[in-house]
């Protein structure tokens, strides 16, 4: 904006010399101005010329600012059909290198890790397996739970009895308690 405002200051600072130029000076009849013989027209005439000559860079400023605008805009547009058809380009003609360079384009390149990144890589995946207690198929087909042997028993039982095989045993008999007891404990009443 530094530029713009100092063209616009010295666009409004000609204009000024010329309207006062010409409102005050008119009946002069020339001036020496740098060594130069100049009628007050030719003076606001000077100024006038000044003020064309910066609305031409401010209308080529504006119009720079919109096509660059417009480039940016369509490059957006179109970038992601570019970038498909780059790659399909790539596709067709990856073992062609002179194929590529007619489109502007050069083979892709292959990505090559180094052996310390891919231990550290397996490193890190060691260490969120660990905390994160994932464990892999082998690990988890090593792996078998234990049941309380009470449950079992529990189970067991339940199994046999629900299914008939098993017997029941007979109903055990309780015995009568003794009756001269009772009477005594009402007779002291």
């Amino acid at each position: 904006m530094g530029s713009n405002s100092s063209h616009l200051v010295q666009s409004n600072n000609d204009q000024l010399m010329s309207a006062a130029t010409k409102q005050y000076l008119a009946n002069v009849p020339s001036l020496s101005v740098a060594g130069e013989s100049m009628t007050p027209a030719q003076i606001a005439q000077l100024f006038d010329d000044r003020v064309a000559s910066t609305q031409t860079v401010q209308t080529a400023t504006a119009g720079r600012t919109a096509a660059v605008k417009a480039n940016r805009d369509k490059r957006a547009q179109t970038a992601s059909k570019v970038k498909a058809y780059t790659t399909i380009i790539q596709g067709m003609f990856a073992e062609s290198p002179d194929t590529l360079a007619a489109f502007g384009l050069t083979p892709r390149k292959v990505a090559q890790k180094s052996a310390a990144t891919k231990s550290i890589a397996a490193l890190k995946s060691k260490a969120t397996r660990k905390a994160r207690h994932t464990m892999g198929k082998d690990q988890k087909a090593g792996i078998k739970g234990t049941v309380p042997a009470s449950d079992i028993a529990i189970i067991e039982g339940s199994a046999t009895s629900a299914s008939g095989s098993a017997t029941t045993p007979p109903p055990t008999e309780v015995a009568p308690s003794p009756a001269p007891a009772a009477n005594a404990a009402h007779a002291v009443v």
